[in-house]
């Protein structure tokens, strides 16, 4: 006989257990959700969720780099998908779930309007990774300037794009401010950039040996290039100098630039010690008119 009731009594606590899952605990307009469909949705959510992730992976790693499309645009366009399976996942869910998309209007409409006062900046970022990756003035890997910061370009997302100083510091750039501002890239007419390096000798120094000096100096750097050759130019008449200026290729200190200009200044300045080139200070000359006192 205790048999018996055990079996009833499980059976009941089953039947409540399953009279709980099936009851309405919710209600979205004409659709009533209980804790059982719930459920089902949030296992459904979680292996969205999961796949959006392994698409987004797989596009940006495998399948666009074997198209051989640019790092910068496999990026974004995994992305993308990745965002578009998931949003037309949850919209699938929702209709699976006996949610009608029209009982949402509103509460989507309500959201719309918060997101466009709320989103502005990011909507301004996302629009200008689009044209960045369009119009591509700057590619994964080359050497920058904006503003005081200089680095190599790491990574181009949607909405930010990250730089990696000399310092091997990260720093994360919203999009806008590659289109808003002035941004130098130094990589984009390939490796070979000319640098100028301005000299300034005092007053009495003769132009050809200031020549000689600075192009002893360019030529006995392995850093700058041969072809094209180096050059040397008298820029101006300082106010107690002569101001030269140092012409000359490199292909190889991109990544380095403060180290390259430090190590051309050196051998600048041995080269003028070896010829007696001076580098002036500041001069001023100073008159003075005396009057002698009247009836003196």
């Amino acid at each position: 006989m205790a048999e018996p009731a055990a079996i009833e009594a499980s059976g009941s606590l089953a039947g409540r257990l399953y009279s709980w899952l099936t009851a309405p605990l919710l209600s979205v307009g004409d659709s009533s959700l209980s804790a059982a469909s719930l459920l089902k949705f949030v296992v459904f959510v979680v292996v969205l969720v999961w796949a959006s992730i392994r698409i987004r992976r797989a596009l940006r790693n495998r399948w666009l780099p074997r198209l051989q499309v640019d790092p910068s645009v496999a990026e974004t366009l995994g992305t993308m998908t990745g965002y578009a399976v998931l949003v037309l996942g949850l919209l699938v869910g929702l209709q699976t779930l006996g949610v009608k998309l029209s009982a949402l209007h509103v509460v989507f409409g309500a959201l719309g309007i918060g997101l466009g006062f709320g989103l502005q900046t990011i909507a301004s970022n996302f629009v200008s990774g689009l044209i960045i990756l369009g119009e591509k003035p700057i590619q994964i890997g080359d050497r920058i300037q904006l503003g005081e910061l200089h680095g190599r370009v790491a990574r181009i997302k949607i909405r930010a794009t990250e730089i990696v100083t000399n310092d091997n510091i990260s720093v994360i750039i919203p999009n806008s401010e590659f289109i808003s501002q002035r941004v130098v890239n130094w990589s984009r007419g390939g490796n070979r950039i000319r640098v100028r390096i301005p000299v300034r000798v005092a007053y009495g120094s003769d132009p050809k040996r200031v020549r000689e000096a600075l192009l002893e100096a360019a030529n006995g750097l392995d850093a700058l290039l041969k072809d094209p050759a180096p050059d040397v130019r008298l820029t101006g008449f300082g106010e107690s100098s002569l101001d030269f200026e140092l012409l000359a290729w490199t292909s190889e200190m991109l990544q380095r630039r403060g180290a390259f200009i430090s190590m051309v200044n050196l051998a600048v300045l041995d080269a003028l010690n070896r010829h007696g080139l001076e580098i002036p200070y500041p001069q001023r000359t100073v008159t003075m008119n005396w009057t002698a006192p009247a009836g003196d």
